[in-house]
């Protein structure tokens, strides 16, 4: 799953012509650590949903790679 999630991450931010980083820090805070605005970030929460099949913000709006990481493990069977 990090695998994956770090995939979607390093698309996303490429795309708009932002680093791509190297491992997941469950610290990062998606607009100060890793730069992302507002409309890049509805596009990797977008680009999220539909790598995991999930809704990332269903509890509320993820703010840090953790928050991302946390939901997923309550949203993803462990089979998957």
């Amino acid at each position: 799953m990090q695998d994956k999630l770090l995939d979607v991450l390093n698309n996303t931010l490429k795309g708009v012509g932002l680093d791509a980083v190297e491992t997941l820090n469950a610290n990062a805070d998606l607009r100060d650590d890793l730069q992302i605005d507002s409309i890049t970030f509805a596009e990797l929460i977008v680009n999220i949903d539909e790598a995991f099949s999930c809704n990332i913000n269903a509890e509320g709006q993820v703010n840090t790679v953790g928050d991302i990481l946390e939901q997923l493990q309550k949203q993803i069977p462990k089979s998957k």
